[in-house]
């Protein structure tokens, strides 16, 4: 959030940047109460607070029933659409296959949540408000949510409209994000270290072959091969770069 990263830039104290994160957050739940429909309101609390836990699962996959038992889509779909279209949240749905357009392959009732802002996620998560300058914790925490979510938040603000991810058939390969740029469709993995091996991306390429395949960890920018690999801190320029590069 800009008045956020403003506020640390002049103060440098995390607790005043998590005290602004907060007073956003509770402007979000007095907004539920005035713009959402009535049946809705209790919902939109129920799934907000929820995408916390399902980010610290190792699939991340938004599961209805984990927002509360015996919950069904059907009821809440409403809920979390509206959370969708005031870009409070991103949904990022599944797909098994790489054909244009991703979007009439994607199963809509496989999907992860991610929140509109990682520094919103680290306040409605509670965790601890100095993690950012606590080294390699912030990417080795949390089953990498942190930086998955950045970068989900990092490719919607570059200008991709939809996000989605890949997953085979069978479940035993899944990656990150398949991004549509200039023609083709490109997989993105985000790694949350420097370890740049991946099954999955090998996977990927062997059933699809696309032009390039893209990686984004704590590595500077390299090639390897058809792999392309951008430092974390450049990956908003993803969608610009990679049309530009020459297998």
């Amino acid at each position: 959030m800009p008045e956020a990263v403003h506020h640390f830039v002049e103060s440098g104290s995390h607790q005043d940047v998590r005290d602004i994160h907060q007073e956003i957050i509770n402007s979000y739940v007095l907004d539920f109460a005035k713009h959402a429909p009535t049946t809705d309101i209790p919902k939109l609390s129920l799934i907000w607070d929820s995408i916390p836990g399902h980010l610290a699962r190792e699939n991340k996959k938004f599961v209805f029933s984990a927002v509360r038992t015996g919950a069904r889509a059907r009821e809440y779909e409403g809920a979390l659409g509206w959370l969708e279209d005031t870009g409070l949240i991103h949904r990022v749905s599944a797909v098994e296959t790489s054909k244009h357009p991703l979007k009439y392959y994607a199963n809509r009732s496989s999907f992860k949540i991610y929140m509109l802002d990682v520094g919103l996620l680290g306040a409605v998560a509670k965790l601890p408000v100095d993690m950012s300058a606590q080294g390699t914790r912030l990417f080795n925490e949390y089953e990498g949510a942190f930086v998955e979510n950045y970068v989900a938040q990092q490719l919607i603000a570059a200008g991709q409209e939809e996000l989605f991810y890949w997953r085979s058939k069978g479940g035993r390969a899944e990656l990150d994000f398949l991004c549509e740029i200039g023609g083709g469709i490109i997989p993105l993995e985000v790694k949350v270290g420097v370890n740049p091996r991946s099954k999955s991306l090998k996977s990927y390429d062997d059933q699809f072959a696309p032009p390039c395949l893209a990686r984004t960890t704590l590595l500077n920018l390299k090639r390897d091969g058809k792999i392309c690999n951008l430092p974390l801190y450049a990956v908003s320029l993803f969608s610009s770069w990679i049309p530009n590069l020459r297998f």
